[in-house]
């Protein structure tokens, strides 16, 4: 089914080969506290299959905003219609500037120019990965597609913290009870599969512990982005203002809880995507062939056969996406 209103693309990706790039992260080095893994900001080189899928799978698509600090990737045809590219300095406080810190960049996306209400936000290693419809993101009355269920905290990194966060303005905002009553069809429901299960576990303690993410690209209104960021100025522009990943952060997380947590989400299936690491190559490899997700979510992580399985995967890709898209050169 056709919608009447545009759904805009948001993608950010940052080429960590950079000279100057590496050369302002090195001026800054002392204010990093994150996972210092050269895997988290590594461009795999993979980013190129994104633009492919996009106009394979999704060719509906109103417009692509490229989030970027000015960095362009080789490949790609800046002079196409579909594609404007979005410095960190258009959207961003000029005192928040350079930048290393993703849940800063995406708690700006909001004020890119010209925006669509309705948009999809995509990390660069979250790649569609079979036809898609506006629908699979929003509903015919522009409410984002999501899946709401309960999931519990299990810290082992500095990430955990963020997610707390999130939840901690939830459980500041809403009661949680009163919620799981007023859209109990949204937290059971047939399309939660598994999820239904946590959901039942967690219902009856009295604060939220956390929703549970599915790691894949994620559907936004930009008034109820724009309701969060100005209900939470204060967290937002702590978030802004560090440079690096923090303990004290909050994400765009924190925007799509406040969507399920307002009731201004539609059910969509849980297993819509599937995040995986590098370490699980043969499972990725297997999924790109036999196209079992719409969205999948591949996660750079420090492996020691990186070099190989980077091949495995990108043969894969170039089996179903060997076509040269009209967003490269």
């Amino acid at each position: 089914m056709d919608l009447t209103f545009p759904i805009d693309f948001v993608v950010l990706w940052v080429d960590d080969t950079d000279e100057k790039w590496q050369q302002e992260k090195q001026q800054y080095r002392e204010l990093e506290n994150d996972d210092k893994s050269i895997s988290r900001f590594r461009d795999t080189g993979l980013f190129k299959y994104w633009f492919r899928s996009v106009e394979k799978y999704a060719p509906w698509v109103h417009h692509i905003f490229l989030v970027t600090n000015g960095q362009v990737p080789d490949f790609l045809n800046t002079e196409h219609e579909k594609i404007t590219l979005v410095n960190h300095k258009t959207i961003m406080p000029v005192d928040a500037l350079p930048t290393f810190n993703s849940s800063a960049i995406e708690l700006t996306i909001n004020n890119i120019p010209n925006l669509s209400e309705h948009f999809v936000e995509f990390n660069d290693d979250m790649f569609l990965n079979r036809p898609v419809k506006p629908t699979d993101f929003f509903n015919v009355n522009g409410v984002p597609k999501d899946t709401a269920g309960l999931n519990q905290i299990m810290p082992v990194e500095n990430f955990d913290h963020v997610t707390a966060n999130n939840i901690s303005i939830i459980n500041q905002t809403f009661n949680k009870s009163e919620v799981l009553k007023k859209e109990w069809r949204l937290f059971f429901n047939i399309r939660n599969g598994p999820l239904n299960i946590y959901t039942a576990l967690l219902y009856f303690f009295p604060r939220f512990s956390r929703f549970y993410d599915l790691h894949v690209a994620y559907s936004f209104k930009k008034s109820l982005f724009n309701e969060f960021v100005t209900k939470n100025e204060n967290k937002v522009f702590q978030t802004i203002h560090t440079k690096f990943r923090a303990t004290t952060d909050i994400s765009v997380w924190g925007v799509r809880y406040y969507q399920i947590a307002t009731g201004n989400i539609s059910p969509r299936k849980y297993n819509f995507g599937k995040f995986y690491t590098f370490a699980d190559y043969q499972k990725i490899v297997k999924d790109i062939l036999e196209q079992r997700h719409h969205i999948i979510d591949i996660n750079d992580t420090i492996v020691n056969n990186y070099s190989e399985i980077l091949n495995d995967i990108t043969k894969a890709f170039n089996s179903k996406l060997s076509k040269k898209s009209s967003y490269e050169k």
